[in-house]
């Protein structure tokens, strides 16, 4: 694994929106390899790949922006006011180290708390410092100034085991940067769109411009989970880390395409490779919009375990991300044509 890849884009800040800088990681890393590249509109950015068949082309995706907070006012006593972006877990939102983003590009740090109530966030401040409105400002500290979790991305005393914040979905940034790494020299069977989205957290928007640009004939998601209770290590958690890649088999934004359940089921058997098998009753992924785009297209997600998602830390383990990387390297490489046409097929 190139830990200084992953490293860097789980320290990048990039709430919806405001990506550039998870873009700048995955440009200086990847940006020499023989892919074609283009933006959509919101800032989506997307490696092409041509391969021998260029009649079918399928798309990997996962999102770049991760949950955080957006400056929304400062007081007269040089408190900053905050709004939440995204779902970050309420009890997340006190007590936290975190960083404030300029739109000079500097990183001011700071404390934030608030007023809690009856489960939520009433009143979200963050403290600098300051105390004052001209030295909060003199700062160059404005509304809509981008708010992250200051976490460093770790290495944890089981050697197979990291943390860090952003894991959802700098680890899917990660997998598509290390599989077009392992591809870059190779024929591949159909052309490869590699879709890095923005904005998902705040409602699966990149997917729907990215698919849209590219229009590719299947779309395969990469996306993390977290089960509610991380103590829970029985059949009812099949999100359990270190237990290989899950297949989900619905959730609130989309029913996969069955053939490509089956696609990737008969794939992972061929190649050895752990599944585990799950169904979300709320949330969504990429998948969720990137299906309904021109006249459907057949999608199915995959997910990374990792445990605490949405919060200063989540923890992921090496084996889990590697047998993600492997499994999609399989898709790629074993579809075809045929495959895309299957995959349609409704009689």
């Amino acid at each position: 694994m190139s830990i200084e890849f992953l490293a860097a884009l789980s320290n990048a800040d990039g709430i919806a929106s405001n990506e550039q800088e998870v873009r700048q990681v995955l440009l200086d890393e990847l940006g020499a390899l023989p892919f074609s590249k283009q933006y959509d509109g919101l800032g989506s950015l997307i490696f092409t790949k041509q391969g021998r068949d260029t009649s079918k082309s399928i798309m990997i995706c996962g999102h770049l922006d991760e949950v955080g907070f957006m400056v929304r006012s400062v007081s007269e006593n040089g408190l900053i006011y905050l709004m939440v972006v995204g779902g970050v877990k309420p009890l997340a939102q006190h007590f936290q180290r975190v960083r404030i983003t300029t739109f000079n590009g500097e990183k001011i740090l700071g404390f934030i708390s608030g007023r809690y109530q009856n489960g939520m966030t009433e009143e979200l401040i963050c403290d600098i410092g300051a105390s004052s409105y001209q030295e909060v400002t003199d700062l160059g500290i404005e509304v809509g100034n981008m708010v992250c979790f200051d976490s460093q991305f770790e290495r944890l005393a089981p050697q197979s085991m990291y943390m860090g914040k952003a894991l959802d979905n700098r680890l899917a940034c990660y997998i598509m940067g290390q599989l077009m790494k392992n591809l870059a020299n190779q024929d591949l069977p159909l052309t490869v769109h590699f879709a890095f989205t923005s904005s998902e957290e705040v409602g699966i928007r990149g997917a729907k411009t990215a698919t849209q640009l590219i229009n590719p004939d299947s779309v395969f998601v990469i996306d993390v989970a977290t089960y509610s209770d991380s103590t829970t290590r029985n059949h009812l958690n099949q999100r359990q880390v270190g237990k290989g890649p899950i297949l989900t088999h619905f959730d609130r934004t989309l029913a996969p395409n069955l053939p490509m359940v089956q696609y990737v089921k008969n794939i992972a058997k061929q190649y050895g490779l752990p599944l585990q098998l799950d169904m979300f009753s709320s949330g969504g992924t990429d998948g969720g919009q990137a299906h309904l785009v021109h006249e459907g297209k057949p999608t199915v997600v995959t997910i990374v375990p990792v445990r605490h998602g949405h919060c200063p830390y989540s923890l992921v383990n090496e084996g889990d991300i590697t047998q993600m990387i492997d499994l999609h390297q399989a898709l790629i490489l074993e579809c075809s044509a045929e495959y895309c046409e299957q995959f349609r097929a409704f009689k």
